[in-house]
């Protein structure tokens, strides 16, 4: 049935797309190597004093290679660290004016850099928080999943028993044409043979009409409720040539209120209240984020380099070996809005009311999901009493019957009398089916109100595990989903089974 819902596998594809998002933050902190490789030709005039100097013959000429590779990290702090080196490969008209046989010069250089915000920018809040933003958006998927799983699953148990209620429908009916035809055949044999009156024929030929037309409109009811069911299935019985038939018939279970509550599960389960709890956490966040924008801008730079300079690679890394020539350097940049930050004033506010929104829309969420419950358990608790009082009714209208065809034999009761008690008890059992599926329809809704359905079906996985078990359907969206099967139960477990 699953298989074949578009809006689940949507959900899942969605759920999937937030987890993939979600461990796309961790990608932060991945180290990265930069490299980076410069040819440089240039040739510039000299200006007198330079010429002075250089006497190159009032122009200079490069042509240097520079090369240069490091390993860049931010860490959990807002922070920047980066250890590399470079490389520089000197050719120019100068270096021969010097020493007549140089070739070139070669400069190399190691160093370490840190970067770190002190204010603004700084901090697990600051840095933790896109990552956190993607959870609880993946939460928020997980719980849009939840929520459809389990309107699906109610709407298809509900045409299923709505499938039994018209195959019994059927069968009643059919049931009472057979009582009809009876009484016909019996009227006519006693009017042919003089014992009878003709007025008994017409009225058994009437009853056995209307009967088949509530024969024929039952009839039209279940073909309508097969095709309900085989929605379910990604057809419909005209193109997939299958019959649909019901093996299991309502039963209406002994209830409990208090049983029915529940308790304060319904607001650790219900997947809109989980929902609208995760957005509250996002919007915390958000306030978190836009305080701290709030703050001046103060970085601290500190670095430390060794550098050498020699005629071969080999000279200018000894240089750097022995920290021949150390530099360290710190620094602060602050860097302050004149107006007092009118950006980040206006969006500390709107977060700040979007949490207010965000705690007003869950507020009101609890206590509508908590009235829906009160009026779903009272729903529960009327369909069980009405579904027992009309199986009382049907009974006594079954006997009623027996009485009076048993008196009509021994030429007591008219025809008239016992098709108006075979009338009353088909009425009577076609309510109490009515009763019995609308017992098991308020329990769904009771369920998914309160979030219990998946549990009570065995599908009930957490975050982790449905990742885990419909990794494989991802990527081939062909194959079964086989963690989302599930035996639906033989009747809608009872009340201590909900909880």
């Amino acid at each position: 049935m699953l298989e074949n819902n578009s809006t689940i596998q949507a959900r899942l594809a969605g759920f999937h797309s937030s987890r993939s998002l979600l461990k796309a933050e961790d990608g932060l902190y991945e180290p990265a190597f930069v490299g980076s490789t410069e040819w440089v030709d240039r040739k510039r005039p000299n200006t007198i004093e330079i010429e002075r100097s250089l006497r190159s013959g009032g122009e200079f000429i490069e042509r240097n290679w520079t090369y240069g590779a490091g390993v860049e990290v931010r860490t959990p702090i807002g922070g920047r660290v980066r250890i590399g080196a470079s490389g520089r490969e000197l050719r120019n008209n100068v270096q021969r004016t010097v020493i007549v046989d140089l070739d070139a010069e070669y400069e190399l250089s190691a160093d370490a850099l840190v970067e770190q915000p002190l204010l603004k920018n700084a901090g697990w809040n600051v840095t933790y928080a896109p990552r956190r933003m993607a959870a609880r958006t993946a939460e928020l998927a997980f719980q849009d999943y939840r929520h459809d799983l389990m309107q699906i699953i109610a709407q298809a148990e509900t045409a299923y028993w709505e499938l039994s209620l018209a195959q019994e429908q059927v069968r009643l009916s059919r049931d009472s044409v057979k009582i009809a035809q009876t009484l016909l055949d019996d009227n006519r044999a006693r009017f042919a043979a003089g014992r009878g009156a003709e007025l008994d024929v017409l009225e058994s030929q009437a009853g056995l009409a209307m009967r088949q037309s509530r024969l024929s409109a039952a009839r039209q009811r279940h073909v309508e409720a097969i095709n309900r069911v085989a929605v379910y299935f990604g057809g419909w019985p005209q193109s997939d040539g299958f019959q649909y038939e019901t093996t299991q018939s309502p039963q209406v279970t002994p209830v409990s209120v208090e049983q029915l509550r529940g308790g304060e599960s319904v607001l650790a389960q219900s997947p809109n209240l989980l929902r609208a709890y995760s957005q509250v956490e996002q919007e915390k966040i958000r306030v978190k984020v836009a305080k701290n924008q709030r703050l001046p801008q103060v970085d601290l730079t500190g670095a430390f380099a060794t550098s050498g300079l020699g005629y071969d690679w080999k000279s200018s890394y000894t240089d750097v070996e022995k920290i021949n020539f150390p530099q360290w350097r710190v620094g602060l940049q602050m860097r302050v809005p004149l107006l007092a930050g009118i950006r980040e004033r206006n969006e500390l506010t709107a977060a700040r009311q979007r949490l207010l929104q965000a705690e007003r829309n869950a507020r009101e969420l609890e206590v509508q999901v908590r009235t829906e419950l009160d009026a779903a358990v009272r729903r529960v608790e009327a369909t069980a009493t009405t579904a027992r009082s009309n199986r009382a009714g049907a009974e006594f209208r079954a006997a009623l019957l027996r009485d009076r065809l048993k008196a009509r034999e021994a030429g007591r009761m008219e025809t008239r009398i016992v098709l108006e008690a075979e009338q009353e008890l088909l009425q009577a059992r076609l309510e109490l089916l009515d009763s019995e599926v609308e017992f098991q329809r308020t329990l769904l809704e009771l369920q998914v109100l309160k979030g219990s359905l998946l549990k009570n079906r065995g599908v009930e996985l957490s975050m982790e595990e449905l990742q885990k078990k419909t990794r494989d359907w991802m990527r081939t969206p062909g194959v079964p989903l086989d963690a989302l099967r599930y035996q639906a139960p033989t009747n809608i477990p009872t009340p201590s089974a909900t909880e």
